[in-house]
């Protein structure tokens, strides 16, 4: 079984699967500008930056696991992928912002921008990359140690019911 596959698939869904609710109306523009401009402070392109090239090392490391012997076209494969994929990030950011508008007045969103401007929010920005890199990893340990968990719990539990694995 691969948990490193599984492993990054939460790890994505944590990252980048909001919500999505159902749209009435389009938000109103000035609060989707005011959103877009809050990702475009918050560095969620530079996030997103961050984090592809990780998970596609991930996902194509979980594809050598099962064809070592083809490492070399899977390596070329997936980093050509994250160079790809990269651009798309504007989709999500979009889609990201659209929910921020819907969500938060014009008054929160431009307090939360005057935040991400303050020296506090600059400082919060700058550490961003890297405590997302610790958490993916923190992530990465635990579930995979869960992963090894729930396996063995598993199998005793089955073996005691007489289905040995």
């Amino acid at each position: 079984m691969c948990y490193r596959a599984l492993v990054v698939a939460a790890t994505l869904l944590v990252l980048v699967a909001l919500p999505a609710p159902a749209r009435a109306q389009a938000p109103d523009p000035d609060r989707l500008a005011a959103a877009k401009e809050l990702m475009e402070i918050a560095g969620v392109a530079k996030q997103f930056d961050e984090i592809m090239p990780l998970l596609t090392r991930q996902l194509g490391e979980s594809f050598i696991a099962v064809a070592p012997a083809k490492a070399s076209e899977i390596r070329e494969v997936f980093a050509q992928l994250a160079v790809k994929f990269v651009d798309r990030k504007g989709e999500l950011i979009d889609q990201i912002a659209a929910v921020y508008a819907e969500r938060l007045a014009q008054e929160d969103l431009t307090a939360i921008i005057g935040f991400y401007k303050s020296p506090a929010g600059l400082k919060f920005i700058a550490a961003q990359p890297d405590i997302m890199r610790q958490s993916m990893t923190l992530g990465q340990r635990w579930g995979m140690q869960l992963g090894r968990e729930i396996e063995q719990e598993a199998r005793e539990e089955l073996k005691r019911r007489g289905v040995p694995l």
